[in-house]
């Protein structure tokens, strides 16, 4: 069962696309614009650029989005109830660039373009599963899911970085 705390987009996400509601369990959908082996075992081919966007889904708190560019000239982060924060020296990602809004857990897939659009970047679409006492293969074959990132991704995959060892 979801501890009352759960913020009611995740508790929604979970049922909406049949994933069990299993107590601190987790999962990220993460989309790069490099090829995902980058980031995890060729560390040396990312370029000061290589922007990196990470969606978690705790099931037992409010999930968060993620974008960091590699050499940390900033980090964005999207929260529940329309919080956006920036963190960066320079006021180009501080002040200039509109930087889109996320109002529900739900709109994650359409934000993927609208942050190609002002950043002028493309992703690749690929979407790659992360899990965290669940299966993340499951996540990646589940037809609701792939559906759901439609949008912005065309491909999946799964990691294990966040299993427990």
């Amino acid at each position: 069962m979801f501890d009352h705390s759960t913020h009611p987009d995740v508790a929604d996400w979970f049922a909406r696309f049949g994933v069990a509601e299993v107590s601190y369990s987790g999962c990220s959908v993460d989309l790069t614009n490099e090829p995902p082996e980058y980031w995890f075992y060729k560390r040396n081919k990312l370029r000061p650029e290589s922007l990196k966007l990470d969606l978690c889904i705790p099931s037992n708190g409010n999930w968060l989005v993620d974008l960091s560019r590699h050499d940390k000239l900033f980090n964005i982060q999207w929260r529940p109830n329309d919080d956006l924060r920036i963190e960066s020296e320079q006021l180009r990602y501080r002040k200039l660039i509109k930087w889109p809004r996320l109002p529900s857990l739900m709109d994650f897939p359409l934000l993927v373009g609208q942050l190609e659009q002002c950043l002028e970047v493309n992703f690749l679409r690929h979407a790659n599963f992360g899990a965290r006492l669940l299966d993340p293969q499951t996540l990646a074959c589940n037809t609701a899911i792939r559906q759901w990132l439609a949008p912005c991704a065309d491909t999946f995959g799964w990691n294990r970085k966040m299993q427990p060892e």
